[in-house]
């Protein structure tokens, strides 16, 4: 987001409708069932087999310089840049960062002083004070969950961010080192998270995903969050999946990286509004709360993936049942055709052209009383009468589930939590299909059942 120097016109705009996916993005973003809007601070749980490596919860009166440094004008000595390559309003300054009540305020408001720095004369004076901090040299590591609960203001203007850059970015540069967007907001479409991904291949590469809440997400806490390690990228909004998941593979994504916390002001993002035009008058504040940050890496305790058996579909269809209400089980079947996500088998629906119906799902005893959720990569084409990824606590129980959209790439989908008390779950894919069509498919790999 911050520290690219030049945008082509090409990628900006593209960015008037997504958030910097030209031409790298793997699936459209998903509109979700909007959650219950969340009025107060959050709590969150990484799950089992995660361990806390890192946090700042801002309990003190004052920001933890062992964590963070905070800017004090519109150049980043860090990337060598003025006004963070995208052109924002703001000028940032200490004065702008508190610590007060158990949480890190970042505050904008107007100001007629025209701050400058000697190092950015050519850009002109700035129109805004803000805040913007980040962990270079203090705080900086490889893969994980990076969390953190935030509450964004609202207006047209304002760009809060939550963001990583790779450590080497002072010997190699932007986009070479690579960078992380977990969360960006823009007034523009007030109920999306968007995130992405940049990162260098014979040039600039982009990626970018996001999720609509149908209400906006200012002014309300939401957990906002990265789930990094060495081939995949999954980003979580209040704990469900945003949408689809970006493969890292990219040497950038193998080194440490550091995080950015920042509350900007106008910039290319919105096509590089004038300061007239942004929602902030003369002695108004807005600001950006953060409750805490956390990093989580894997511990020595895996998730109790172990329940399912051949969670990959690698040793046939063994641990696996299928039910059907109309002599259609043979719809359901392992394959090797188009790959597996993760070996060579995946599950499939499909038949050639004829309607069916098939519950694939297993079953485990003996579960500690908890929430969970079921999780699996998916790959579908077609339109179904209903193809979902589902978990019950009862073969007669109604199950929770998600709606399985369209996904040209393997796509990490997840149930919602389901509380099991008795010790029993039953879970998997249940697809319809009225009319029969060879064009629809579905394949399904690599199947988790985690607890929460």
């Amino acid at each position: 987001m911050k520290t690219r120097n030049l945008i082509s016109k090409a990628l900006a705009l593209c960015c008037a409708t997504t958030l910097f996916g030209c031409g790298n993005e793997n699936a459209a973003p998903v509109e979700e069932t909007p959650l219950a809007q969340q009025q107060s601070e959050l709590d969150y749980s990484p799950g089992s087999g995660w361990n806390l490596a890192w946090s700042d919860e801002f309990d003190g009166s004052s920001l933890n310089t062992g964590n963070w440094t905070a800017l004090t004008s519109n150049y980043d000595p860090v990337t060598g840049n003025c006004n963070f390559g995208t052109g924002e309003l703001e000028y940032p300054r200490a004065q702008n960062v508190t610590v007060s009540g158990g949480k890190l305020v970042l505050t904008a408001e107007r100001t007629g002083d025209n701050p400058v720095d000697s190092r950015c004369t050519g850009y002109g004076a700035r129109s805004f004070y803000s805040g913007r901090i980040h962990s270079k040299g203090k705080v900086e590591k490889r893969y994980g969950k990076i969390v953190a609960s935030i509450k964004v203001p609202s207006g047209y203007g304002m760009w809060p961010a939550f963001w990583t850059l790779g450590g080497n970015i002072s010997s190699v540069g932007w986009p070479a080192c690579g960078e992380v967007d977990i969360l960006e907001w823009t007034s523009n479409e007030p109920s999306w998270m968007k995130s992405a991904v940049h990162w260098y291949t014979t040039g600039q590469a982009d990626w970018g995903t996001g999720a609509n809440r149908g209400y906006s997400l200012a002014d309300a806490f939401h957990t906002y969050e990265v789930e990094w390690n060495s081939t995949s990228m999954v980003f979580r909004l209040d704990g469900s999946i945003v949408g689809t998941t970006f493969y890292s593979t990219e040497s950038e994504f193998q080194q440490n990286h550091y995080i950015i916390l920042n509350l900007a002001l106008g910039g290319n993002w919105y096509g590089n509004p004038s300061a007239s035009s942004i929602d902030l008058a003369s002695g108004v504040k807005k600001t950006m709360e953060v409750e805490w940050v956390r990093w989580y890496q894997q511990g020595t305790t895996p998730p109790p993936s172990s329940s399912v058996t051949n969670p990959g579909f690698e040793n046939g269809m063994t641990g696996w049942n299928t039910w059907s209400p109309n002599g259609t089980e043979a719809a359901d079947f392992n394959e090797t055709y188009n790959g597996g996500h993760g070996g060579s088998y995946h599950l499939t629906h499909w038949t050639n052209g004829t309607p069916h119906e098939v519950w694939t799902y297993q079953t485990v005893s003996g579960l500690a009383s908890g929430n969970y959720k079921v999780r699996a990569w998916i790959r579908k084409g077609g339109a179904y009468d209903f193809s979902r990824i589902q978990a019950k606590t009862c073969a007669s129980c109604n199950p929770v589930y998600t709606d399985l959209g369209t996904y040209g790439s393997w796509t990490l989908v997840e149930t919602p939590a389901i509380s099991v008390t008795g010790g029993y779950l039953e879970f998997g894919f249940h697809t319809k299909l009225s009319a029969g069509n060879s064009a629809n498919f579905v394949h399904m790999d690599d199947v988790e059942l985690i607890k929460l």
